[in-house]
Formats: C-alpha cells, structure tokens, sequence
C-alpha cells in the first residue's frame, strides 16, 4: 500500500511540476528536464530552472504564489549507486496575499533534513514542490527523491498567517489524496 501511494504521488508530481528522468522528454512539452546539452563537460547533471505561478483563494484571502526552481553547483553534490553526479536544486518561493508581499523564502533539502532519513538525506535531491489545495492553510506538497527513480519521500510545507512555517512528513494514504475538502461523504 505505501509503495502505491509512493507511485502515485509521484505521479501528481511529475504531472504537476513536469519533472521526468532525464532519458526522456516531456511528452505535453518535449523539454527534457534536465539541460538540454545534458551533463555539462563536468559531467554533472543538472535539472532544467522551471518557474510557475497560480492563485489560491484560502478563508476569503486571495494568493498569489511563484516557484521557482534552479540547479545549485554550491550545494553538495548527490551521487548516485552509479557514480552519477547531480547538482541538488534550490527552490524560491514567494507567496503575495490579497496583492501585498506575504513571503519569500529559499529552500533547499537541508530545510526538510531532520524529516528525511539518512539515505535521501545523502543521496536524494530536492526536486518537487506545489500547492495542495486539498489542505487547509496554505500547504505545499515537497518531494526529495533519489535522481533517475521513483523513489521519494513526501513533505507537507504549512505557511501560517503570520508568514512561519512548519514542516511535517507527508503521512497520507492514497485514500486521503483521492479525496478533497468538497467531498461531502469523502469519497
């Protein structure tokens, strides 16, 4: 059960954020998500910088929020069990609320670490994040994975009303991500 609730929040991950193994491309796209040149002559590979922006309306308030995503070379490298290199991502998250500056905040795996276990810790890169509006407050969903896998570990990223974070493990079943807030029976 865990393993098909891994798979298919992986799967709203690749859907939502666009993110693929860099073998393939971006069938909505044909953008591969890592650089287009692949591996640079330093042999690490680096995603693609992607950006998104959308509006969430949360008890009255209306937020705008922006992600952006882009490969650090000043993180520490990950290293795969094949000797592959990847540069580890930043994330910038800005959050305006009913059109004034709310939040603007860097992320990197080293913000999530004392969630993740030893292995993502050192060989997982932070490569997904996006709004759940399924949950109340404004929450983002966080994945850190292992480069060129299907394997990650789910975060929960709460913002508060006075700009603070806390950040929890994503502890969901598929049940509870088959469902939102609007369902009456919550089916």
């Amino acid at each position: 059960m865990k393993k098909l609730f891994l798979t298919l929040l992986t799967a709203i991950f690749v859907l939502a954020a666009c993110v693929n193994k860099p073998t393939t491309e971006n069938a909505a796209t044909g953008v591969n998500e890592y650089a287009a040149e692949g591996a640079k002559a330093d042999g690490i590979q680096r995603m693609q910088p992607y950006n998104y922006a959308d509006t969430v309306r949360i008890e009255g308030h209306t937020y705008v929020y922006a992600i952006h995503r882009e490969a650090s070379d000043s993180l520490p490298m990950v290293v795969d069990d094949e000797g592959t290199r990847y540069a580890d991502n930043v994330y910038r998250l800005t959050i305006q609320a009913d059109g004034h500056p709310y939040f603007d905040r860097r992320f990197t795996k080293g913000a999530f670490a004392s969630y993740l276990s030893s292995d993502f810790r050192a060989k997982g890169i932070l490569d997904g994040m996006m709004c759940d509006e399924t949950l109340p407050a404004i929450t983002f969903a966080v994945s850190v994975s292992l480069p060129q896998s299907d394997m990650m570990e789910p975060l929960l990223l709460r913002i508060d009303r006075q700009g603070g974070i806390a950040i929890q493990r994503d502890e969901r079943g598929e049940a509870d991500l088959n469902t939102s807030p609007d369902d009456e029976d919550g089916v």
